[in-house]
């Protein structure tokens, strides 16, 4: 159709400018062949308006084109658009999902910092149970330590005036021995 245009306005162009030519020339050499020179003033009217109509058809395939890549570029920005707004629906659906996992974990983190807080408690009850029963244990122990200690005390300095006493009375019967002795060897 291009080719067609073109040789459309080529041949009406040319056609024109050979009508106009040759009409100017009959008018100025033969003004009497009236009827030629109407004959030729048609064919440059007819040539006028195949020219004008080549024109035209020109500007159209111009503006058809034009449109055509108007439309294009209208559906690659209705194309963009989509995808940026799908997009923006995506990061904003991720974002809110975000949003709520941290607010989910800050909940959870209360949660096991109470719970951890309590058990802290309880295991400081528990130790400080623990502490007082070992307190009293190690009281008890000392107690039965010092009742044990002062019984073997009395234990002992009674085995020590009994041991005392004994080596007391071994001390007299050895004196005694003594002093028998002597005097048994003295008169010798």
């Amino acid at each position: 159709m291009k080719q067609n245009i073109k040789t459309n306005l080529l041949i009406s162009s040319v056609a024109m400018v050979a009508a106009l030519m040759t009409m100017i020339y009959l008018v100025a050499t033969m003004p009497d062949r009236l009827e030629l020179i109407i004959a030729f003033g048609l064919i440059i009217v007819t040539d006028t308006y195949f020219l004008i109509d080549s024109i035209l058809r020109k500007v159209d395939e111009i503006a058809n084109r034009s449109l055509d890549k108007q439309n294009e570029l209208a559906k690659v920005e209705k194309g963009l658009y989509s995808v940026a707004k799908r997009e923006e629906l995506s990061m904003n659906q991720k974002i809110e999902d975000l949003i709520a996992a941290v607010t989910e974990l800050k909940a959870d983190n209360i949660r096991l910092n109470n719970e951890l807080i309590e058990q802290q408690k309880l295991c400081t009850k528990l130790i400080m149970k623990k502490n007082q029963e070992n307190m009293v244990r190690v009281v008890n122990s000392n107690d039965r330590i010092t009742k044990q200690v002062l019984q073997m005390s009395g234990d002992s300095k009674l085995a020590s005036s009994e041991a005392n006493e004994t080596l007391h009375n071994i001390h007299k019967s050895l004196e005694g021995e003594i002093s028998s002795s002597k005097i048994t060897r003295m008169p010798s």
